[in-house]
């Protein structure tokens, strides 16, 4: 399941906002979208779940051009979480998640057995009967990644899932992420902390100005020069011990 842009550019009227976008991702790939405020980020990710369809330049997902799939064939393809947020109707767990097994069609015995499946994979199954606003942040967010999951879409895209988490819910969440792409998803995710992508992602897309600044393994192309150069302060980037090996962090030079 690979996203697949070549050239993407697209402009809110003349403002240019993406530039000449290439990238490709592979199944089992934990890609961080990372740069600075107005990089593009949320731009690239709307042009990809197809909210703007005026880009130039192609997008394919799992080998389809995007201008030729409908909603419903998109929705099987590619699913969207957005940021955490507290819904206004106090839905049960497992009925926020039936919401992505079949939007289409009421949900029957399959989509069930679906959203019970996924709700065991992300270890939340005893949240199944609590309303979605009577959980914590942390817990409503792993239930829109199974609402998500219940498409049995295999590409993910996540726009700073962690934003509105506390220090503890945003590891415990990229964990089960990273699992996720262990396990053959594709995901896309963007964040404005170079230490999730240190830690979880596979591979990093950094965007400055509309255009790719670097595309890469992650501890290979997060360089302390490169995020010097992105985010504009000192830092620096360092190995830091943790049982059976180390990872990197960042530190700012005071």
């Amino acid at each position: 399941m690979s996203i697949d842009v070549r050239d993407l550019s697209f402009a809110y009227g003349k403002r240019q906002v993406l530039r000449q976008v290439s990238f490709r991702t592979r199944p089992g790939q934990l890609v961080a979208v990372l740069g600075p405020n107005g990089a593009g980020k949320s731009t690239l990710f709307r042009c990809i779940l197809g909210f703007l369809p005026r880009y130039r330049g192609e997008i394919a997902l799992c080998g389809h051009d995007l201008r030729s799939l409908d909603r419903r064939s998109l929705a099987r393809l590619a699913a969207y979480i957005p940021q955490s947020s507290a819904p206004v109707y106090n839905y049960t767990v497992r009925d926020t998640v039936l919401m992505g097994a079949d939007p289409f069609h009421g949900p029957g015995p399959s989509q069930q057995e679906t959203a019970d499946r996924v709700l065991e994979t992300l270890g939340i199954r005893d949240l199944a009967d609590r309303g979605i606003n009577e959980i914590s942040g942390g817990e409503r967010q792993l239930a829109l990644i199974a609402r998500a999951m219940a498409q049995q879409a295999k590409i993910l895209l996540m726009d700073e899932p962690t934003a509105s988490l506390d220090y503890g819910n945003q590891f415990r969440l990229l964990r089960q992420v990273r699992q996720l792409a262990d396990s053959g998803y594709t995901v896309l995710l963007s964040t404005h902390n170079p230490e999730h992508a240190f830690r979880f992602a596979t591979d990093v897309l950094v965007l400055r100005e509309g255009g790719v600044r670097a595309f890469g393994p992650a501890a290979e192309t997060l360089t302390e020069e490169l995020l010097r150069e992105i985010y504009r302060i000192p830092l620096t980037v360092a190995d830091i011990p943790v049982p059976g090996g180390s990872v990197k962090g960042c530190v700012y030079d005071t």
